[in-house]
């Protein structure tokens, strides 16, 4: 059988710098705030990631210096 036939899900840090497969009772116990991408597909997996390394736009650089949008 395999991690996931077992019930473990595959699971990303909250600082997206690890990722491993974790065990349900293990996961709820020390990993609650990791994310869980078992069941996301590659694609959707490689846009969640690119998002998350793409530096800010103007709109949201705006809005972290607290002006207004033009």
């Amino acid at each position: 059988m395999s991690l996931r036939e077992n019930g473990h899900r595959f699971c990303l840090s909250p600082d997206w710098q690890r990722a491993r497969w974790l065990s349900p009772t293990i996961r709820s116990a020390m990993y609650p705030d990791w994310l869980d991408v078992t069941d996301m597909d590659s694609d959707e997996l490689a846009e969640l990631l690119i998002q998350k390394l793409l530096p800010p736009g103007p709109q949201e650089f705006r809005a972290a210096q607290g002006e207004l949008p033009i």
